[in-house]
């Protein structure tokens, strides 16, 4: 069996034979066919896909091949003739244009909003068809205009939790279908710190002792990014640190990768400093810099962790005398403690026999005398007082009291120097050197010793009442013997500390020592051999003798120098000892591995990016004096950009920003320098230099006020018409250098429009027609360009903007009517309407159309008759009777010529307007006279073309720029008029100033041939020939006058006033006579 195809009369007729396989073939390209089966069974329809082959039978006719709905139908039948023929209103072309794709693949960002239009298919064949477009795949995702075939999405998408390719097979029922691929594009989002409601809110509160450790955790930031599987990571900061009620602490730190906040112990928890709360707040910034953040408030607790501190004596000394009384008080020692409501108790460290101490006020008194003459008594004591409050926190001030000696009178016994005096009784036989009586009643203090003795004896008689005697004087010397030790009178018991930048010869201290000895002297010396100490021998003064440095290994940080003391004779000596403990000073500052550092970084460099990590260190050998600190000295527009921690510098808290315009001022480089200052007194420090260069990156995508733009221009607009300007800008430096390039909307026809690709404006490269489509819907690509610092197209950032323009409407379609010609046959009775015109114009409504008969009309016996916005009917205004018109009992024909005219109220100038021809036959009715004429009337159809012209003047665009040059011309001509007529009036000197010629103008050689010029002519020439011709140059005032005898003339004018005489005789050589001169200045000719 085999398929009959067979084709209407109208498209040739013919019958085609088809195999069974191949049934499509049978509808040929004319598009009209006939097809039946030649089968016993009866006749089968059959049913075509869109795409143009037989997807399937209604029947068995083609088994194995899928069924579809059979349409568009019609059977068709005829005496005779087997009803059999079904007819296929299907059209086929033999050749297929392929499905166009606007944009294949489509990044389709995945936080893009629904209903964005993605792409566009388009398919001549089917362009301006609805249903034309579809899916073949099913897909809730994406749908497609069916008429414009226009992609957009349906839902927003997440790259994280959607398929990240979509693969939709687009179909327009033509042989060829197209793949369209949409991939989904991750877009960066910020971090959410919401697990934490409380951390976002900012209502977080925490309490911690103020001696909370060092690094121990206190808190963890918890946020969650969902581009964490894509390789995202986050990173932890602090943005702000506030202390009160005192400001200024830097007490905590974060973990930037595992967010765990801690001490960090740059400032201690010092509640008693006045840092009773802190506010923190905490960023996750991924590595994009989006970023999101909360607050931290923690409270600091109040514990009894401070020593009392006191209140020293000044040179850790006091004084009194040995005359101070039993039970007075010494002093009173006072210690504070910065803990709240403390209280402090006082005791001696070790057991006091010479002072008590009071523990609530820290009064010392006295206990026993402190008579120096007592040898028990010491002139230095040595008192260490501890100081201790509630929590048990205890320190220790040591001071030493020293007595003072008073010089007290020779004092002997009352009796002995009051009244009688002493009367002692002593046995003849006392032996010699007899202790007898004690005229002192104690010693005499140091220096006051006795030196002489003055005694009155007197010598009576034993016998009773005798008055023998005799008084006499006996004065007794003291002669000086060496017997007397000398004595240290001052050294200290308490170390002597020493500054290790002492200058040699500096005084350390003065030994006092005494020899009771009248008229002896006492020396000092040292024990032993001290290279760092020198003693005066005679003044017992000792000084540095050798440079003392405490960081130098060789130098001991202590002495214990022990002094000898002697007579003159070194009969006698005494010694002693003095420790001298060597302080550290702060004379080294911090040196470091280097004092200048240079970088370049990438602008895009990651916050928290390490940049270096110091190493300084410093020579001084104690604490604070050796303890380092850093310190980052910014200016206002770095301050924020780098962050040093301890010894490392690391990038943030804001990102680097080539594209700052101030950066550029300062040639795209920080310097910044660091201060290395160690704690001593005086702060001795170091500055290191830091110079970062930035090199730009491309990290901006351009940035429009909108990514739709919505642009007017007339169809009737010429080439290079402006239609509109899209604006992008692009914060990259250079700034805003931007490309701007059609890349859709003009695909599958010639372009309508360019864009300029510096300055984004859109113009007009073809015409337009509003009539065939009043909407173009262009996309534009907007690409950055040379924002990376060795450009690179790969790394070049773009984006879409899509442009719709709206065709506006002229006037440029003239009415149609359809046909163009009417022919109506009506009987003479006929009144009213009778036959309705069919106009219409494809850029004006149809109430705008006005339509009027302008001839053939005879008598007026037709009019137009309207209703509503619909064309007029042709009417008559009265029947054709006999008995009123004569001779209408025979047939007649009018021929009336219909003009219609659009823009009905509107600008005549713009009016267009056609005609239309209509020829009535009227007929006689039934109750006519019939005419007794036999004569055969013959209608010549013509056709009579009226045209209106409606005149009006509009210039072109040359025209204002040649009346503007004739103007010109004419205002010179008048000029030179004026300057021929008054150049030699004074009055008129600066108007028309005169010519001159600069220098001497050599004539050319002229050849005229005066034997062939009339007489006249020949004189006329003459006498022009005589004339001296001055010419005035306006920049060097100069006059230069030339004769000329016979035929020459002086100047090329008067030769070209000559020329013009002569007539056509005469027989000029080219050039005429003229100068062949450089002039400075235009020649006016009159």
């Amino acid at each position: 069996m085999g398929w009959i195809c067979k084709l209407p009369s109208e498209h040739g007729g013919g019958v085609f034979h088809s195999p069974r396989v191949s049934a499509a073939a049978c509808i040929l390209r004319l598009g009209f066919a006939a097809c039946y089966s030649g089968s016993a069974s009866g006749f089968r329809c059959f049913c075509l896909s869109l795409a143009g082959f037989c997807a399937g039978f209604c029947s068995s006719c083609a088994p194995g091949l899928a069924t579809s709905t059979c349409r568009h139908f019609l059977r068709l039948g005829a005496g005779g003739e087997r009803k059999s023929f079904y007819v296929i209103s299907l059209v086929f072309f033999s050749s297929a244009a392929e499905i166009q794709i606007l944009i294949n693949p489509v990044n389709l960002p995945e936080n893009l909003l629904p209903g964005t239009q993605l792409s566009r298919a388009y398919d001549k064949d089917v362009a301006g068809k609805p249903d034309a477009y579809r899916f073949l795949n099913k897909t809730k995702d994406f749908v497609i205009d069916a008429s414009s075939g226009v992609i957009t999405s349906t839902k927003v998408f997440n790259y994280e939790m959607d398929p990240l390719r979509f693969l939709l097979i687009v179909d327009t029922g033509g042989i060829s279908r197209r793949v369209l691929t949409i991939n989904i594009i991750d877009v960066p989002e910020p971090p959410d710190c919401t697990t934490d409601p409380q951390f976002s809110s900012g209502t977080v509160t925490l309490e911690l002792a103020e001696d909370y450790p060092l690094f121990q955790s206190i808190y963890r930031v918890t946020a969650t990014d969902e581009d964490f599987a894509n390789g995202d990571r986050l990173t932890y900061t602090i943005e702000s640190q506030l202390s009160g009620p005192r400001k200024g602490a830097n007490s905590f730190g974060i973990d930037p990768v595992s967010g765990v906040v801690s001490v960090s112990g740059e400032d201690s928890l010092d509640f008693d400093a006045g840092y009773h709360a802190f506010q923190l707040a905490l960023r996750a910034t991924d590595s994009k810099g989006l970023f999101c953040q909360g607050t931290l408030i923690i409270k600091i607790k109040d514990i009894n962790d401070e020593k009392p501190q006191f209140e020293p004596f000044p040179l850790d000394s006091i004084n009194v005398t040995e005359k101070k009384r039993v039970g007075g008080i010494i002093a009173k020692v006072k210690a504070t403690d910065r803990d709240e409501d403390s209280s402090i108790t006082y005791s001696f460290k070790t057991q006091q026999e010479m002072f008590a101490l009071d523990p609530v006020t820290g009064i010392i008194t006295l206990l026993q005398s402190l008579s120096l003459d007592s040898p028990n008594n010491s002139k230095v004591y040595s008192l260490e007082i501890e100081a201790k409050d509630d929590g048990n926190n205890t320190s220790t001030y040591m001071f030493t009291v020293s007595v003072e000696n008073v010089n007290d009178p020779i004092f002997c016994d009352t009796s002995f120097s009051t009244g009688a005096g002493i009367s002692v009784s002593v046995p003849e036989n006392v032996p010699a050197s007899t202790f007898i009586y004690m005229i002192l009643s104690r010693d005499p203090d140091l220096g006051q010793e006795v030196e002489q003795f003055h005694l009155v004896i007197a010598v009576k008689n034993r016998k009773p009442f005798s008055l023998e005697s005799c008084i006499g004087t006996i004065t007794i010397n003291i002669q000086n013997v060496n017997d007397e030790i000398p004595v240290l009178t001052q050294i200290p018991d308490a170390p002597i500390n020493i500054y290790e930048n002492l200058p040699v010869g500096t005084k350390l201290i003065k030994l006092t020592a005494a020899d009771r000895d009248i008229g002896d002297s006492v020396y000092y010396e040292f024990i032993g051999t001290r290279k760092e100490f020198s003693i005066n021998q005679d003044s017992g003064e000792i000084t540095v003798a050798y440079p003392l440095d405490y960081e130098d290994v060789t130098v001991p940080k202590s002495w214990v120098l022990y002094i000898r003391v002697y007579d003159s004779e070194r009969t006698h000596s005494t010694t002693g000892s003095l420790t001298v403990i060597l302080q550290d000073v702060n004379d080294n500052s911090p040196q470091c591995s280097r004092d200048i550092y240079t970088f370049e970084l990438p602008e895009n460099t990651p916050v928290g990016t390490l940049l270096i990590s110091l190493t300084c260190k410093d020579q001084d050998g104690t604490f604070p004096n050796n303890n380092i600190t850093y310190w980052l000295m910014t200016d206002t527009f770095s301050n924020e950009t780098f962050t040093l921690t301890n010894n490392e510098l690391k990038v943030g808290p804001a990102h680097l920003d080539y594209d700052n315009p101030i950066f550029s001022g300062m040639h795209y480089k920080y310097t910044l320098l660091i201060r290395v200052s160690d704690k001593g007194s005086p702060v001795l420090s170091t500055i290191i230099t830091i110079i970062v260069r930035v090199t730009r990156i491309n990290e901006a995508n351009p940035i429009g006020g909108t990514s739709a733009f919505t642009f007017s221009v007339f169809e009737n607009s010429p080439m290079d018409t402006l239609v509109g300007k899209i604006t992008f800008t692009d914060s990259d430096w250079p700034l805003n250098n931007i490309n701007y390039a059609i890349v859709g909307g003009n695909m599958g026809r010639s372009p309508k429009f360019y864009i300029e690709p510096n300055t984004g404006m859109i113009k007009l490269l073809s015409s337009l027609d509003r009539e065939a489509e009043s909407l173009h819907k262009i996309v534009v690509r907007i690409t950055d360009l040379d924002n990376d610092v060795l450009p690179d197209p790969l790394r070049q950032r773009s984006v879409m903007a899509q442009v719709t323009i709206h065709v506006l409407n002229v006037n440029d379609e003239p009415p149609v009517c359809t046909p163009s010609h009417l022919e109506a046959w009506i009987f003479s009775n006929i009144k009213g309407p009778f036959v309705q015109l069919n106009c219409s114009d494809r850029d004006s409504l149809p109430e705008h159309l006005s339509y009027s008969i302008l001839a053939g009309n005879t008598n007026n016996q037709f009019t137009l008759w309207r209703q509503g916005v619909d064309p007029p009917s042709l009417a008559t205004r009265q029947d054709f009777q006999y008995d009123v018109f004569p001779g209408i009992q025979d047939p007649m024909t009018f021929q009336l010529l219909i003009e219609v005219t659009d823009e009905l109220g509107g600008n005549k100038a713009s009016q267009l307007s056609a005609t239309s021809t209509v020829i009535i036959h009227v007929l006689p009715s039934t109750n006519t006279q019939p005419t007794t004429s036999k004569k055969i009337t013959t209608t010549t159809i013509t056709t009579s073309v009226l045209r209106k012209i409606s005149y009006y003047w509009s210039p072109d665009n040359w025209f204002p720029a040649v009346l503007a040059l004739t103007g010109f011309l004419c205002v010179m001509c008048l000029y030179a008029v004026a300057w021929c007529l008054f150049r030699d009036a004074p009055a008129c000197s600066r108007l028309f100033p005169q010519c001159h010629t600069p220098y001497q103008c050599q004539p050319s050689h002229t050849v005229i041939n005066l034997d062939q010029l009339p007489s006249n002519h020949e004189a006329s020439l003459n006498n022009d020939a005589k004339l001296n011709t001055t010419l005035t140059w306006l920049p060097g005032r100069q006059q230069n006058r030339m004769g000329h005898d016979g035929g020459s003339s002086g100047v090329g004018e008067r030769l070209e006033s000559a020329s013009d005489r002569m007539g056509a005789n005469s027989i000029m050589s080219k050039p005429a006579d003229a100068f062949k001169c450089t002039f400075a200045a235009p020649v006016v000719k009159c």
